[in-house]
């Protein structure tokens, strides 16, 4: 990791993970396909982040400078603490407080802020602009992308494929769209490759798959 100078812009390609020490002291893990731009204005105290992607912060504690991480309409206000955000898919925003506490809004203020505590997640439907607060036994497991880990805990196959797709050169197709609900558990490491993971989730039988090029076609498998 390296120190950088304001105003910062840190992204990363398909595949790459990032780590970085910001201005103000806070370090910033970046998941594969994300981006972060950090700036602390002059004439105001608050540190503001922009994110898209999946991004953990450990916030620098500073009780004058609120830091506040934006990401397509929700808000999380925090002082100093360990959090991760992830956006899931086009309309949901995942936040998970690992230590600390933050409080959460929306851009259009639709919802009244929510405070997490540790070992909590929220949930942010974008499209109607609800949030749910639930309690996450597993908050640790959220960022074990860090180290290249996958983990599924009852997944469906519509957000394993999400994900996968976001480090590896391939397109996912369901030609069943009854598959995007099946659900599956498992714990894979990046370096596995997107074969051998699909190749262990056919075990299930609950489906097969063909590979044309760069695309992968997923077959429902009828029960029998």
């Amino acid at each position: 990791s390296k120190r950088l100078s304001q105003p910062t812009i840190v992204s990363t390609q398909m595949g790459e993970r990032s780590q970085v020490v910001l201005p103000d002291g806070s370090k910033v893990w970046l998941n594969s396909c994300s981006r972060v731009e950090y700036s602390a204005p002059l004439l105001s105290r608050e540190r503001r982040v922009k994110m898209e992607g999946e991004a953990y912060f450990e916030v620098e504690h500073d009780r004058h400078a609120p830091f506040v991480v934006s990401t397509n309409g929700l808000n999380v206000r925090v002082l100093g603490t360990r959090f991760n955000i992830r956006n899931d898919d086009t309309n949901h925003r995942v936040t998970t407080v690992l230590e600390g506490a933050v409080t959460a809004d929306t851009r259009e203020h639709r919802c009244a802020p929510i405070r997490l505590r540790p070992a909590q997640q929220l949930v942010y439907d974008t499209r109607k602009g609800e949030m749910r607060l639930t309690d996450c036994t597993s908050a640790e497991a959220s960022i074990n992308w860090i180290d290249g880990r996958l983990h599924f805990d009852r997944s469906t196959f519509a957000e394993i494929v999400a994900e996968l797709k976001r480090y590896y050169n391939v397109d996912v197709h369901f030609t069943d769209a009854s598959l995007r609900n099946e659900r599956f558990s498992g714990d894979f490491h990046v370096e596995d490759g997107i074969y051998h993971i699909m190749a262990v989730l056919r075990l299930t039988r609950k489906f097969s798959y063909t590979v044309h090029g760069n695309d992968i076609y997923l077959h429902a498998i009828p029960p029998k």
